[in-house]
């Protein structure tokens, strides 16, 4: 199941987060994000941030790459 966020009759963007298994490396899970724009589902992505790399996407553009926490269980 997704994150939603956005008032209900909003237009949203359709994201997912993409959990990698190293920088650059293949993705092993992703979660889908659906929210008004850019900086909405960058707010809900940093929340994902752990101990693998995540990486952002819209379609076919990267919105951002999230580095690893060293400090994350």
């Amino acid at each position: 199941m997704g994150v939603v966020i956005g008032r209900p009759g909003e237009c949203v963007a359709y994201y997912r987060l993409y959990l990698m298994a190293e920088p650059g490396g293949k993705f092993v899970g992703f979660q889908e994000i659906e929210a008004p724009d850019d900086d909405s589902a960058l707010r809900l992505a940093e929340a994902h941030a752990g101990p693998k790399p995540l990486e952002l996407w819209c379609g076919t553009r990267k919105v951002k790459t999230f580095a690893a926490k060293a400090d994350a269980h």
